[in-house]
């Protein structure tokens, strides 16, 4: 059985729509520190970084919203994409982890994950919708094996994540980004298999969705195109 709910809905985001996930999650996070989110010079500086990222990451991405089935107002986020080791991901910049670091672990694939955020107006069903989201973010990387997840992560989260039996390891130091302690992450897809194997068969698998299906194949098709292009996966 799917995930459904009376209320809300997944759905995949599209290109167009990235303004308003920017808003939202720009929102949704001042409002979890009870900061105000007008349009000011900070507000102004981080639409501008986050959607310059999002526009270098999204053809390489899946993004999943969940929204409200009156309004269609995006309430959840989470993004997962394929890096191709040449587009310089937040955690280079935020924390001078190099390329050469993130390559050492000589796996097969690297991804990065963000733009995960739950809206705090949501009042029931919060775990059961962050199950939801992880487990279809994570499942392409963890299906395609040997695998690396990339990732600047609120501190509180790493800690969530880890009750969940998702074990990460800390590149470095936590800095104050977006508001919130954030830390240098990274998730071997293997890590990921008590996680998997637990929630695969509960009401969180997206098999039965074709939105999932089609995001399944994109994963696919993006983790094994360097494969097949004959160049070596592990090399800088």
């Amino acid at each position: 059985m799917n995930w459904t709910s009376d209320n809300y809905y997944f759905t995949t985001l599209k290109k167009e729509e990235l303004f308003e996930l920017i808003h939202f999650y720009l929102r949704t996070t001042a409002e979890y520190y009870n900061l105000d989110d007008s349009l000011n010079e900070e507000y102004t500086y981080h639409f501008k970084n986050l959607l310059g990222e999002d526009l270098s990451f999204f053809d390489n991405s899946i993004y999943y919203v969940l929204r409200d089935r009156k309004l269609h107002n995006i309430h959840a986020s989470i993004r997962i994409t394929y890096w191709d080791r040449e587009t310089i991901l937040p955690i280079q910049k935020l924390f001078s982890v190099t390329k050469e670091e993130l390559l050492s672990q000589k796996l097969n694939h690297y991804w990065h994950i963000g733009r995960f955020i739950i809206s705090k107006r949501i009042e029931g069903q919060r775990i059961s919708i962050l199950k939801k989201m992880l487990f279809d973010a994570f499942f392409p990387p963890f299906s395609l094996d040997k695998g690396l997840i990339i990732a600047e992560c609120d501190k509180k989260l790493v800690n969530t994540l880890l009750k969940l039996g998702i074990p990460s390891y800390e590149l470095g130091s936590p800095i104050i980004y977006l508001y919130s302690e954030t830390l240098p992450i990274y998730i071997k897809t293997e890590w990921l298999d008590f996680f998997i194997q637990k929630n695969k068969t509960a009401q969180y698998c997206l098999a039965n969705s074709s939105d999932s299906g089609n995001f399944m194949l994109k994963a696919r098709d993006m983790g094994f195109q360097d494969n097949n292009s004959g160049e070596n996966m592990i090399s800088n």
